[in-house]
């Protein structure tokens, strides 16, 4: 009798490609998925750790999981695994804790996918690891190995993928923007070079770019972009994480203000219909309301479709949880709605923008679509086109 599995995913995207791995290879093995964890002879975790939120969640399942009558053999994987292993293992000794989640599928060249059950749109991990170490971010020392997936194996997964019906590929990355190909004639072969190759596929698809840092968005990926507006969604999510010189000092973030806004300003300038989409940190150790208003001050006067808000969140281990100075979780809270609040204005301000408009859309769900430059509408696309034009309305929204 095949063993049934069912796995819980937190986190980023590349927890959702490396799952996908995983139940690959469990398929390979003869395993058969579960429609619900109490059908389960297997059950896996694979977990993200990058804020308190993160660990709190996938705990709340462990323990929900571990009452179970059908009594499954329970294994936690991922960045919480690698992180907290020893405690993990005294807290729940009736989990296996797997910390190196490439034990589950194989060696890091061949990591490839041909589906992404359950999901109209395709994932693609491209890259791991980061050695940035920004003073509040866990990742680095769980995720420390730099790797890039070789060129060759890129394209063809591309190629697998679109011909398995996938319109959109979202590539991935922990840092997206510091792949690296082989030296070509001792030239280093970067990121935009990639995306070089990618566009002349002459098949039909789009890629989007997942995450890219600020100083890794160089003149020929804008280029690309704006010669290639049907193979590169009209979207980039650049974190800014504050927008208070001081404070991206101390969390050890490569550029200041003027740097960012100079770069946006370039983008937007070459690729104005472009959704521009940021990550905001708020109550950062030593942030002051000073600081608070200078973050504010920057989004609203900066072209935004929209932002992610996170509240800080002390990780052990990373610089930024030894500073002093730590904000109120009253004070951060006040701070957040702030925040939210200006984000619900560059959400209407740029849908408002793009009323009646035509945008490329493909399909994203049963009975909704995504265009190009992230806007979304529920809608059923009754079209047997993969990318097909919708026009942007008050049904919208970003």
């Amino acid at each position: 009798m095949n063993k049934k599995y069912y796995i819980y995913t937190f986190g980023c995207k590349v927890n959702r490609y490396e799952t996908q791995l995983i139940t690959d290879k469990l398929k390979k093995d003869g395993g058969v998925a579960a429609d619900l964890p109490e059908n389960a002879d297997v059950i896996i975790f694979n977990s993200c750790t990058v804020t308190e939120n993160a660990d709190k969640e996938c705990k709340y399942y462990l323990r929900k999981t571990l009452k179970l009558k059908n009594n499954p053999q329970i294994i936690l994987t991922g960045c919480m695994a690698k992180n907290k292993n020893a405690k993990l293992e005294e807290e729940y000794p009736g989990v296996k804790i797997v910390s190196d989640k490439e034990n589950f599928y194989m060696s890091p060249n061949e990591q490839t996918i041909e589906n992404f059950d359950g999901r109209r749109r395709a994932f693609l991990k491209i890259q791991d690891g980061c050695n940035s170490f920004c003073s509040y971010c866990i990742v680095p020392y769980v995720r420390n190995t730099l790797w890039s997936k070789p060129e060759n194996i890129v394209l063809e997964e591309i190629k697998n993928l679109v011909k398995k019906g996938y319109a959109e590929i979202v590539l991935t990355g922990i840092h997206v923007g510091k792949w690296q190909g082989e030296k070509n004639k001792d030239k280093e072969v970067s990121f935009s070079d990639l995306i070089e190759k990618i566009v002349v596929l002459p098949l039909d698809f789009r890629i989007r770019i997942s995450s890219i840092e600020p100083n890794e968005i160089d003149d020929k990926l804008i280029n690309l972009m704006k010669n290639n507006p049907d193979k590169i969604c009209r979207h980039l999510h650049v974190p800014l994480q504050s927008g208070s010189d001081e404070v991206l000092k101390k969390m050890n973030r490569k550029y200041f203000t003027k740097d960012y806004t100079e770069k946006i300003n370039n983008i937007l300038k070459q690729l104005p219909n472009l959704a521009l989409t940021t990550d905001i940190i708020t109550g950062f150790p030593g942030e002051t309301n000073k600081h608070h208003n200078e973050t504010l001050k920057f989004v609203k006067q900066t072209q935004f479709a929209r932002f992610h808000i996170f509240r800080y969140s002390d990780r052990t281990g990373t610089k930024a949880s030894q500073f002093e100075n730590k904000i109120s979780p009253a004070e951060v809270k006040a701070r957040s709605e702030e925040l939210f609040s200006a984000d619900a204005q560059k959400r209407k301000e740029f849908l408002q923008k793009n009323i009646g408009k035509k945008r490329k859309a493909v399909r994203v769900g049963k009975n909704k679509v995504l265009t190009d430059n992230y806007i979304e509408r529920q809608m059923s696309a009754e079209t047997s086109e993969k990318i097909f034009e919708i026009i942007i309305d008050e049904n919208c929204k970003i």
